[in-house]
Formats: structure tokens, sequence, C-alpha cells
């Protein structure tokens, strides 16, 4: 995909009637989309202000998918800035306004600094002030962060014939609370419990990156819904948060962690059996660094867990760029490798995917989140396993993995 011309902005400079493409926006709700023939749509992102710099953040529809930010052109002698794209039809994908972008000029592989700069990017990141389909900012919530005002949300972008989610629109169900208090991994957490309604016992579900699927993209309230209508079968679903100390800790415990399997295994387990009528089925599931890490408990303990739920897993995982780099060995897709040299493993697995997912990163030389779902997929499948592999309409984002979660949710625990 690349850039284009959309014809409505060229219609801008001729009249430079802002009252009439602001009207366009609100009408539009959000980035203005024109037909382009065939499968794909032009969209225009717009955002009007006096900034010197604006970008836009995220949204998986460029050719440099993993690029941090995408410059945007300023109309001359005006307040507008677009930037167009031609782009699939039916996707969706998040975005935000980045004002005075501080990923312009910066080193790409020097993690340290990426790091320090997500942060500060945050403070200069808005929503789309003409769209109203927002979520919670996974950013701010992965590193912590409870609240934030709405403007500084992501949009999200739903492009013409997108299947419909009503799943997420629903009363929030009751959840209860518990604290698990870690000695294999030296910390504490908050697990967020949903029980279904009636008698079990039920089939247990686990979802890491619990704060995230509850706050950014309301599963429960998705999960809940699904149940009562009968179109999932009943079942008991823990979220697990990840501890306070946020992205640090995420990145050491999801990357193919023994600890964190003991911890789930020997203690999460035997809390959650304590409190709730359970069957022997666990599924293990989680999203991105979620995913691989779901991925890997079952690898050491497919005597617990009876399947995984992988939602765009990052399995590019396991290349080391350095002495005390992040990662395991020389290469990517460390555990793919580990499955395809392992004896058959008796587990059930949901790997999906987005279509969007393009385009290989510094941590991963060579491979690319879509080909290393796929490689997973194809080993599996080599190996025995009862996979269901489904590549989303989307990108690395909760407007994607939300839609997948239910879409896996229902293909392991059907009505």
């Amino acid at each position: 995909m690349s850039a284009v011309q959309s014809d409505r902005i060229e219609e801008f400079r001729r009249t430079r009637d802002v009252e009439r493409l602001t009207a366009d926006l609100r009408a539009a709700g959000g980035p203005l989309v024109e037909d382009a023939g065939g499968d794909d749509a032009l969209v225009t992102f717009v955002w009007i202000g006096p900034q010197r710099q604006v970008s836009v953040r995220g949204a998986q529809l460029f050719e440099d998918r993993n690029a941090m930010s995408h410059p945007m052109r300023r109309v001359d002698d005006t307040d507008v800035w677009y930037l167009s794209v031609l782009a699939p039809r039916g996707v969706t994908t998040v975005y935000q306004y980045l004002v005075d972008d501080p990923f312009l000029d910066a080193d790409k592989t020097d993690m340290a600094l990426l790091g320090r700069l997500v942060a500060e990017a945050r403070d200069r990141s808005f929503a789309d002030p003409f769209n109203p389909r927002r979520l919670f900012p996974q950013a701010a919530k992965i590193a912590g962060a409870d609240s934030a005002p709405p403007e500084q949300w992501d949009s999200v972008l739903e492009l013409p014939g997108l299947e419909p989610a009503p799943w997420f629109d629903g009363a929030e169900p009751p959840l209860t609370g518990h604290s698990l208090v870690s000695e294999v991994l030296g910390n504490e957490r908050t697990v967020s419990v949903y029980a279904p309604p009636g008698e079990g016992p039920h089939p247990l579900v686990i979802l890491l990156d619990g704060e995230s699927w509850l706050s950014v993209a309301r599963l429960h309230a998705a999960v809940h819904e699904l149940i009562t209508s009968g179109a999932m079968a009943p079942a008991v679903v823990a979220f697990v948060d990840n501890p306070p100390d946020g992205m640090t800790a995420r990145m050491t415990e999801l990357a193919c962690h023994s600890a964190t399997t003991r911890m789930l295994t020997d203690e999460l387990l035997p809390l959650l059996r304590s409190r709730y009528p359970l069957t022997e089925e666990a599924i293990v599931g989680g999203n991105s660094l979620g995913g691989l890490a779901a991925a890997f408990a079952a690898y050491e303990r497919p005597d617990v867990f009876t399947a995984v739920l992988s939602t765009s897993g990052s399995h590019w995982w396991g290349y080391r760029p350095g002495p005390g780099g992040w990662g395991m060995d020389d290469e990517p897709e460390w555990l793919t490798r580990q499955f395809a040299a392992a004896p058959y493993k008796p587990v059930r697995f949901w790997i999906d995917v987005g279509r969007l997912e393009t385009g290989a990163s510094p941590l991963s030389p060579g491979v690319d989140q879509r080909a290393a779902n796929r490689h997973l997929r194809t080993v599996l499948t080599a190996k025995g396993n009862d996979v269901t592999f489904h590549e989303a309409p989307g990108g690395h984002d909760f407007a994607t993995f939300r839609r997948s979660a239910v879409r896996g949710l229902l293909t392991l625990l059907p009505g």
C-alpha cells in the first residue's frame, strides 16, 4: 500500500473552505474514506490545528507497518494536515494524531531510547476529534496508567465491509478480584475473575495481560453476552494482570519465562480451584507477548493446559542482538523451533494474526509477525496438533485482538 492523493484534499486546496472540510469529517465520523475501485478504499487522515508538525501514530495501513509514526503533510498556508493511503476494505485498526513527533529522527534500533520516546509520545498523542469510536489506549495501560482523558484514547477506524461486533457494547458483568502474591516471581498482581451464571463445574480460561482485556477490550462484557446468549459454553474466565511495575516486568515475564509458567500452574491454579467449581479443561491465552507466553506455558505443561488462545502472538521472539540483549539466541522464532524439536504435545491451538501485520522489525530479522504465526501453525499442524488458524482483518491492536479473541473462544468453547 502506498501513499496517494485524495480528490477531497485537492478540492480543499482550491477552495480553502475549512468549514466544509470540517463538516465532511464530522459526517464521515473520522478519516475521509473514498472509493478507490476494486477491493481498496482511499483513507485520508486529517488533523486541523496550528501545530508545527503532526504525524499519524498506529494505523498499520502504510508500507512501513512497524514505523512508530507516519508524518503528515500540511496544505500550504492553512492549519490542515493530511495523509492518504490505499487500504483494503473491511479492515479495522487504531490510530492517534501525534503532535511534535519525537520519533522522526530517533535511532529505531536503540530500545532504551525508544522506550523513553514512547512515554514522551503518550503526552503528545490525541484521539481524532471527529471519530466517536475509541478504546482506552493500550500503551497507557501497559505502562501502568489506570486513567487517561478521552481526548487521548485510541481512535478506531472501521472501513466499509467490516463484520459487525456488537458484543462489546453491553453492560459489564460483576467480577471478583483476587490478590495473587507470587513467590516464584517475587511480586503481586490482581486477578479478576468472571464466573458464569448457573452451577458448575466449568472450564477455565486464563487470559494474560488481564488489565488490557478488561479496560481496553471490554472482553468481559463480550464473554457475558456470548455465554448468556448460548453462543459460548459457560466458562470461568480469569484475567491475570501484569505486576504494577508495568512494561519492564511484562517484557521479562511473558518472554518464554519458566517462572511465569510455575506461577500459573503452582500458584494461580490452586487459588482458582479452591474458589470455583472447575473441570479439568484449562485454556491459557493472551495477545502479543501474552500469546507467546500462553503457548510457552502449554509447551512446558501440556498436562495442565488443554488449549491455547494465541491472539497475534509474538512468535517472532527469540533473536538476541548481543550479550545481555532481550532474546534467547541468534535466531528469531525460538518457541516454534522448540515445538519442532520436541515430542508431540496434546494441546489444541487457536492461532490468529492480523492481515496487516507484515514487515520485519529489528527485533526479528528476516521474519514478520504474520509469517511467524504462519510458521507456528505449520509446525504444530505437522506435529499433529488440532490447530485453528485465522488471519484477522486488522493489525496489532485491540480493535483487532478483541474480535479475534471472541472468534477463538467460540471455536474452543462452542455453545
